[in-house]
This record gives structure tokens, sequence and C-alpha cells, in this order.
């Protein structure tokens, strides 16, 4: 649906460092541990090392986050879990990622991607303050790469360009809005919100939502209604601004502001892998 041509170009620009470095650090949302992976990550990353980290877990329902890293220590995939905003970025990598590399040498090297809003680009700015160091004399490092020095044991390959999950799926996209990594400027917004809404009361009840409106609903247009109207989004001949009340919904459940929620199990994407022979 939505694959502009850009982000081919960062899947082959990581593909040509893939052989300089020891593991790939794999950023993901824990609202959506599997649809906010990057796409096409087991023929694009091959076989290196990867480890899983599921960010913003302060956002997710802990329980749901808990059978996620079953699933995924069933796959013998190293999986961590952390908010990003609030831990310290390079303790993290030297204490807790750093331990998980295997390499032969001294020096451990990793490249850290993810789709857009699961962090990375915070993560990467804040490792990367006055200390970052261009390396172009380095043996075995291509000339011009821009790497963050860690620790002197640990360094981090910055590459440009995000990866982005082929949008084919109606699922797919309702997920991706429902945690804030599509540009909600190019959705449908009424349509975005009926979806979210839909998603997260068949999955949580309409209750979860009860303290922002005075009645309990199953309709999302009369939620949106009742919601816009209490927050006074009002057009200029005094009519409901929908749009924006839509808009401030989605914004505030992304941001976490509405409470917990994650909106997959381990149990369904099974079921889906084995309907769709893998497929997304």
């Amino acid at each position: 649906m939505w694959y502009p041509g850009h982000i081919e170009k960062a899947k082959k620009n990581i593909q040509k460092h893939l052989k300089i470095v020891d593991a790939i650090v794999e950023l993901v949302d824990a609202r959506i541990p599997y649809t906010s992976r990057a796409y096409e990550y087991e023929k694009l990353f091959g076989n290196k090392q990867r480890i899983l980290v599921l960010n913003k877990e302060d956002l997710a329902d802990p329980a749901i986050t808990s059978r996620w890293q079953k699933y995924f220590l069933k796959g013998n995939v190293p999986i961590l879990k952390i908010n990003l905003k609030s831990a310290d970025a390079r303790r993290f990598l030297t204490k807790k990622v750093f331990p998980l590399i295997k390499s032969r040498y001294a020096e451990k090297r990793i490249i850290i991607v993810g789709i857009p809003n699961v962090g990375k680009s915070t993560f990467i700015n804040r490792l990367k303050g006055k200390k970052s160091l261009a390396v172009g004399n380095t043996p075995g490092v291509t000339r011009g790469v821009q790497w963050i020095t860690v620790s002197k044991q640990l360094m981090v390959l910055d590459t440009p360009g995000i990866l982005y999950t082929r949008l084919h799926s109606p699922s797919i996209i309702t997920k991706l809005a429902a945690v804030g990594s599509l540009p909600l400027e190019k959705l449908d917004i009424l349509e975005a919100f009926k979806d979210v809404f839909t998603l997260l009361t068949e999955r949580y009840g309409t209750a979860v939502l009860s303290g922002l409106i005075d009645i309990n609903t199953d309709d999302p247009f009369e939620f949106l209604e009742t919601f816009t109207k209490k927050r006074r989004f009002l057009q200029s001949k005094g009519e409901l601004d929908l749009e924006r009340g839509a808009f401030t919904f989605l914004r505030e459940l992304a941001n976490g502001k509405l409470g917990r929620f994650s909106y997959e199990t381990p149990e369904e994407i099974e079921q889906l892998v084995s309907q769709k022979g893998g497929e997304r």
C-alpha cells in the first residue's frame, strides 16, 4: 500500500553494513511487538545475531508483555524491555545489551534498527551527545560511516533512513495508528478513529474509556461526538470538530494518556502465521 522508495534505499544501506557489525539491536513497540518489527526482517538480517528490545513497555499491558517475553525466548531470541524516555540509553547498552553480544573481538559493534516511532531516533540522539565519532580508518570499516562510541568496548553504527512495515493489511494499519507509528495527517482520520476505537474496545471493553465521557457506548461515533463535545472542540460555525476530536483521541492514546494497552498477543500471531504461512 505505502512503501516509499527511500525505504528500499535504507534496507540496502543496512544490508551493506551488516558484515561490519556483530549484532542487530531491533527496537519494537511493546504494544505491538510483532507488527512493529522491520518488514522482511528474516530475509533482511539473515543469520546475524539479533537482540529484541521491547520499548515503551510502560505503555503496554504488563500481562501481555510478559507473554511476549516468553514467546520470543522460546525462539532463542534475547529479549529486553525498557522505557527509553526515562532510562539511561548508554547504561542500558553497556549493562544489558553488551553482555548478550557474541563476538570474537574485545570491541563489539552493533546496529540499531526500527520502524518510525519505536524510539530509534531518540535512542541514537541520546547516545550521540558530544561523543559521536566518525570513523574512516578503522580496519574493516567502510569509510565515512558514522559511529557512536558508547564505551571502549562498544560501538554503535548510525545509519540514515528507517525501516517500515509494508502496509497491505487494514489490521496492520490500525495497530500502527493506535501506537502512533503512522502520520495521522495522511490517514482518513475518522476512519482511523473508528478502527482503533473498535480494536481497543473489543479487547478491553468500553468501560476502559468511561472516564473520558459520561456514557458507556460501543458506538464509535456516539463516543466521538460526546468526547468532542466534552473537549469543546468546535468549528467556526459552532459545529463539532469531529476530526480534531478523533486526532486528539488517537494522539493521547498513542502517548499512553488513556491507559496501558496492548493490541496483539503471541497466540493471535501464531494463529495468523499458521494461516498465512508467515505472511503479515
